[in-house]
């Protein structure tokens, strides 16, 4: 029941952590050649044995991101259209269907959407990948940086001090 405060009419608060799962676990479902399909967040292991085969794609999106600053979506877009075969067979992953099934899709609606859900389901996961390798790389640099080349130390200085003759 919705309750009002001050004038403002609030809705009641969730549950806290009502949707932790869907954000832990972002299941989405998308129409693949008419029927339902789960789009889902690649796995921990998953995610590992995919990142060797998807690294061209994942170059791009370094490059694209170690400037710093907000990748455009359309440059995202462009980009996964210049690697259609290793996106088409993570989209296939993550759906649990063919790889052919994807690449062979006519339905462009169809094709876009199972795309979009795509991308919000495991967006995240190539993002974290490139944001680890620029981080990786900074925290390299900043060490290098930091040595300098010393010389060696010399002996120490050693005062012996002789009787005087008196």
């Amino acid at each position: 029941m919705a309750r009002k405060k001050r004038d403002v009419i609030t809705a009641p608060a969730a549950a806290e952590g009502a949707d932790d799962l869907q954000v832990l676990h972002p299941n989405l479902v998308a129409e693949l050649n008419g029927r339902q399909v789960v789009v889902r967040e690649y796995g921990f292991i998953e995610g590992l044995q995919l990142q060797a085969e998807l690294q061209p794609f994942l170059d791009g999106l370094y490059e694209m991101a170690k400037g710093g600053t907000l990748v455009p979506l359309h440059e995202i877009l462009a980009l996964i259209g210049q690697h259609t075969d290793l996106v088409a067979h993570a989209m296939a992953r993550a759906a649990d269907v063919e790889p052919q099934e994807v690449l062979e899709l006519k339905d462009q609606q169809q094709g876009q959407a199972l795309l979009m859900k795509w991308w919000i389901a495991n967006g995240p996961f190539f993002w974290r990948c490139v944001r680890d390798r620029i981080v990786g790389e900074r925290e390299v640099a900043k060490r290098l940086a930091g040595q300098t080349s010393t010389p060696g130390s010399s002996g120490a200085d050693t005062v012996t001090s002789s009787p005087s003759a008196g």
